[in-house]
């Protein structure tokens, strides 16, 4: 096992692998005090969670540089309880043994519940786990043997910079896939997973456009914008793209985008979690994850969202780690564009095209200007043809998102109606490519006029000729 993977299961294996590390980078690494399969097994505690874990972190990074008062924090909890990010004062801080940092008293202090610390004192002091705790223990340590399988702490020198800088920031990631693509520029996309064909089609060129141009797109990986987003940038095959997700590893979500992950991980791109590996689908871990999105990035694209999307976490994320917020505008009569245009009257970029992005991102701007393309030695990439550089040195010509380009290109990507098609299949088919939004049953009723009848007849048609797609009752074409 490579430093890039565990690089302090335990003293026996630190001597292996001491030829990794260097002295300075232990000045500041709490794992000179617990080793990493400690902070490991602490992340598998009943009632544990990112912030608990930071605050430990954090206060031991600064017992180990001697630090006599610990900072306060300097930034506020988003979105109300998501996370304590708090820490306590020196003087709320128990007096503590140098040889014994870690205390029922020091714990507690750090806000961390009766159950969680005796769990951890009990195994800090005693090694004991439960059976649950030691089989994901097992679990991730067989993980973590195989290659491109990584557990990134903070004092990695792979862990990004950016995300260091961000309020509760994750005290490890799972990594799987490339490392390097960590360090390259990063612009994230989020937006619905229901999304409009126009959304979805402008999320595509944008994307793939940030990529030619030497930009990593971060997104969630989920339906809708953020399979766009990924999409995109595996379509310009010049620099990988990154998905956080809000489940473990090996639990990729959703099923549906499987393939997707697997072309991310081809292409050299990584899938990160900070949720420990086993961790299935649960709904309130999905918000938390917004904020790696947006600490990784140098601004975050709302390409779509609802007034109550939950793409608008993102971007309240994003403002209180300071950075860009761009909205793709739409349709006023669009209900999915409404965040959108909620965001942009509150000060967020509105974008146009491409080039709006890399003017209010200055570092993003020179990558830019210097035409630099990145080549990325990972997978398949490594296999380009000069044929191939050479088109993609011509498709910088021209990068903007035109939108009358951009709706002529999302007719010719529609599926072709078949000519057996019944005329009232042919009509409903009509109105869902003229309408930028999915439409439900009784919104196509009054736009159509037909009867219920004939309307699910029409709608059968469509679907069974694969021209339309059903998302929970609202039809939109495909």
């Amino acid at each position: 096992m490579t430093t890039s993977n565990l690089s302090a299961l335990s003293s026996s294996l630190s001597d292996s692998k001491g030829s990794h590390s260097s002295d300075a980078d232990l000045v500041s690494n709490p794992c000179s005090l617990l080793s990493e399969e400690d902070w490991l097994c602490l992340s598998f505690l009943t009632g544990i969670g990112p912030s608990r874990l930071s605050r430990l972190y954090t206060y031991l990074e600064h017992l180990v540089t001697d630090t006599s008062e610990l900072p306060e924090s300097t930034h506020s909890p988003v979105s109300g309880d998501l996370f304590e990010s708090d820490l306590p004062t020196e003087a709320e801080l128990p007096k503590q043994d140098s040889n014994h940092p870690i205390t029922y008293e020091l714990l507690r202090s750090l806000k961390w519940p009766e159950i969680t610390v005796r769990e951890a004192m009990s195994y800090l002091e005693y090694g004991q786990l439960t059976e649950e705790q030691s089989q994901k223990r097992e679990i991730s340590l067989d993980w973590l043997e195989k290659a491109d399988h990584h557990m990134l702490f903070q004092h990695h020198p792979a862990y990004p910079d950016a995300l260091k800088q961000i309020s509760v920031a994750p005290t490890f990631l799972y990594v799987e896939g490339s490392l390097e693509v960590l360090s390259e520029p990063k612009v994230g996309i989020v937006g619905a997973r229901h999304c409009t064909g126009y959304g979805r089609e402008a999320t595509l060129q944008i994307a793939e456009q940030l990529a030619k141009r030497g930009v990593c797109v971060v997104s969630g990986g989920a339906r809708g914008i953020d399979t766009a987003a990924h999409q995109g940038a595996l379509n310009a095959r010049a620099t990988p793209t990154i998905a956080v997700m809000g489940t473990g590893l090996l639990h990729r979500y959703p099923k549906q985008n499987a393939k997707l992950f697997e072309s991310i991980l081809t292409q050299g791109g990584a899938l990160l979690s900070e949720y420990p590996l086993m961790t299935d689908v649960r709904a309130h871990l999905f918000p938390p994850r917004n904020r790696i999105i947006s600490g990784l990035s140098s601004g975050v694209l709302v390409a779509e969202a609802s007034p109550k999307s939950g793409s608008l976490i993102s971007a309240n994320y994003a403002m209180q780690q300071n950075r860009e917020v761009f909205a793709l505008p739409g349709r006023v009569v669009d209900a999915q564009s409404e965040g959108c245009h909620q965001l942009i009257r509150q000060g967020a970029i509105l974008i146009r095209n491409v080039n709006d992005i890399f003017t209010e991102c200055p570092a993003l701007q020179q990558i830019a200007s210097e035409g630099k393309l990145q080549n990325v030695s990972h997978g398949t990439l490594a296999k380009k043809s000069d044929s191939y550089s050479k088109a993609k040195v011509a498709d910088l010509a021209d990068l903007n998102v035109d939108q009358n380009k951009l709706g002529s290109d999302m007719k010719r990507s529609l599926t072709s109606l078949p000519e057996l098609l019944s005329k009232e299949a042919k009509k409903v088919a009509t109105i869902l490519e003229e309408d930028t939004q999915a439409l439900d049953f009784d919104a196509l009723i009054r736009h159509s006029q037909l009867t219920a009848q004939a309307l699910m007849q029409a709608l059968m048609e469509l679907e069974l000729s694969t021209c339309i797609v059903n998302y929970n009752g609202r039809y939109e074409r495909c």
